[in-house]
């Protein structure tokens, strides 16, 4: 890409979506499509605003612009699909100014406990949302990058998952994104789809900033150790994503840092790193919490492709946890 050309992030207010416009850099000019225009997450709650993304002005909507077509593919799912069409809208008077050369999809519903109770609205961003963006960045001659998710496998496995290793989610979020993943392959086939895990970096609440607040209560607290996955760094990974699609990677694509751990290992660590007491977490299961929604007791990605595509392996989640907590306490300080 040339520095002419413009990147559209969608989901720019979210954990990812912050590290993808930040790993943009000034070489190229990002259009931050976020909640305000394109807010494929919070359907059926309330109509989008008025406002117009930022750093970009759309041209009125023509007839022959309008998503018709996204009416009928949105049958039976009430309110949330007016939402989305609006949404929709933006985005194709976007694409249709020709300015835009790479989509990067952040935006879906990410609730995984509320999914189990909102199944439509989780189907509407994750799936119908998914497919409208592809077909609508096919339509057009956009690349397009599609964010997904280790929640599409049901854990059985006992060694990293593959590419090519069988699909079988546990959760309405997973199946969800499962099925957002198959459209935007139906309408896009030259998509990179990318497949992460167990976010933890800047700008917004995770798993790491949760376990710093609960260790600072000074009161001990149960984590679950027969939870294994891949930690994965929200900077890292957004380098990762935009290196590639600028090169116009494709296909199905792992992309996570290197290694594993538990529940339970990732919050003691998080502590020992950030000074505080690691014996303050103490160990429980799946079972003992009941939340709504299954999850895999392991998810573990293979990331070789990716790091055969980079020309290198990420760095280890270890190394990436030990980056975030010292950029978070020099912000403190």
């Amino acid at each position: 890409m040339t520095a002419a050309e413009e990147i559209l992030v969608l989901g720019h207010h979210g954990l990812l979506g912050r590290a993808v416009v930040d790993a943009c850099g000034p070489g190229c000019r990002v259009i931050a499509g976020g909640r305000e225009s394109f807010d494929l997450a919070r359907l059926g709650r309330a109509a989008p605003p008025s406002s117009q993304p930022v750093a970009a002005t759309l041209p009125p909507p023509e007839a022959d612009q309008r998503l018709d077509w996204l009416r009928d593919e949105l049958t039976g799912l009430g309110p949330s699909a007016a939402d989305l069409h609006a949404g929709l809208d933006h985005l194709a008077s976007l694409l249709a100014a020709g300015q835009v050369r790479l989509v990067i999809n952040c935006a879906g519903y990410t609730d995984v406990d509320q999914a189990e109770s909102e199944p439509e609205a989780a189907l509407a961003a994750n799936t119908q949302g998914a497919g409208a963006v592809a077909r609508l960045c096919a339509r057009h001659g956009v690349r397009l990058v599609h964010v997904s998710t280790d929640y599409v496998f049901d854990g059985q496995a006992r060694r990293p998952y593959r590419e090519d290793d069988p699909a079988r989610p546990l959760s309405v979020y997973g199946r969800s994104k499962l099925e957002g993943e198959r459209l935007v392959r139906e309408h896009l086939p030259s998509a990179l789809i990318v497949r992460s895990a167990w976010l933890f970096g800047p700008g917004r609440a995770n798993f790491v900033t949760k376990i710093l607040a609960q260790a600072r209560t000074g009161r001990a607290f149960a984590v679950v150790d027969d939870q294994v996955g891949s930690p994965t760094f929200t900077v890292d990974l957004a380098l990762a994503i935009v290196t590639l699609g600028r090169r116009g990677a494709s296909g199905l694509l792992h992309l996570v840092n290197v290694g594993q751990a538990s529940r339970f290992e990732l919050a003691r660590q998080t502590l020992a790193i950030a000074g505080l007491d690691p014996e303050l977490v103490r160990p429980t299961t799946t079972a003992a919490l009941a939340a709504p929604a299954a999850r895999p007791a392991w998810s573990v990605l293979d990331g070789r492709r990716a790091s055969r595509l980079l020309g290198q392996p990420q760095p280890t989640w270890l190394d990436a946890l030990r980056r975030y907590l010292l950029s978070t306490e020099e912000k403190e300080a």
